[in-house]
């Protein structure tokens, strides 16, 4: 399965379901996205499918939370943009009146990322690839 993501715009979307098994129904019905789990237990994580390359996750809610740092507590979808240096770019929207949700996070194999808020209050993520 290929994992390497393109370095321009929005390069990832991530959807916050409260019924996982039920959107990816929905969404296979569609669009024709694929969804692979990616984990187990609670915390699950899905990685969404189009003609088998990877362009999104799926997460469903938390143990002990209604919502998610993103939204909610109704689903909703996170778009993630391409940056070099998501540390900077997540220091840059803070002075910029902005705020940080999630992050910046180091996640094995997959890239750094943050979630941001704007400050108009719109939520989006910023994403840097792992080489390779």
């Amino acid at each position: 399965m290929e994992t390497q993501a393109t370095h321009t715009g929005i390069i990832w979307s991530e959807l916050m379901s409260r019924d996982p098994e039920t959107s990816a129904k929905f969404y296979e019905e569609v669009v024709g996205l694929a969804s692979v789990p990616a984990g187990e237990g609670a915390d699950n994580y899905w990685i969404l499918l189009a003609d088998g390359r990877p362009v999104g996750g799926m997460t469903g809610r938390h143990a002990g939370t209604d919502v998610w740092p993103s939204g909610g507590p109704g689903g909703h979808w996170v778009g993630y943009f391409s940056t070099d240096d998501v540390e900077t770019a997540a220091t840059r929207a803070e002075g910029l009146g902005g705020s940080v949700l999630v992050g910046p996070l180091d996640i094995a194999g997959v890239g750094t990322v943050a979630v941001v808020r704007d400050p108009d209050e719109a939520v989006f993520g910023l994403f840097r690839p792992s080489e390779g």
